[in-house]
């Protein structure tokens, strides 16, 4: 497996374990500054995930199937929109969005996983 396709199966796990982290601390708002950087960090991962992706396909190499490219975009996409919607909304809300935005990530990485190369 290449170094991208690990980072791949580190940015799931990492998101999974964000998703797990917002559920454990949905009783205690105190814990979501802490959250939020976490999961930021779940999406800076994707983000880099993404750029050695596009990188890859610059220098010449592309994954079985062409809709690896729509899953490795949208892999980046819910944890930035999440924080986006959930800067409307109070801090229990805000946890909500932060763990729709972990589990699509944790979601859409698995699948771009599966049509990446293997």
């Amino acid at each position: 497996m290449s170094v991208h396709g690990r980072l791949g199966a580190a940015v799931i796990a990492v998101a999974a374990v964000g998703a797990l982290l917002v559920l454990l601390a949905r009783g205690r708002p105190s814990a979501l500054p802490t959250l939020r950087v976490f999961v930021r960090l779940c999406a800076g991962a994707a983000a880099l995930e993404a750029l050695i992706g596009l990188a890859l396909v610059v220098a010449g190499n592309r994954p079985t199937e062409g809709i690896h490219f729509f899953y490795g975009a949208a892999t980046v996409v819910p944890i930035p929109a999440a924080e986006v919607l959930a800067r409307r909304v109070g801090a229990r809300d805000e946890m909500f969005y932060l763990l729709a935005g972990t589990v699509a990530t944790v979601l859409f990485g698995i699948r771009a996983l599966t049509t990446g190369n293997t």
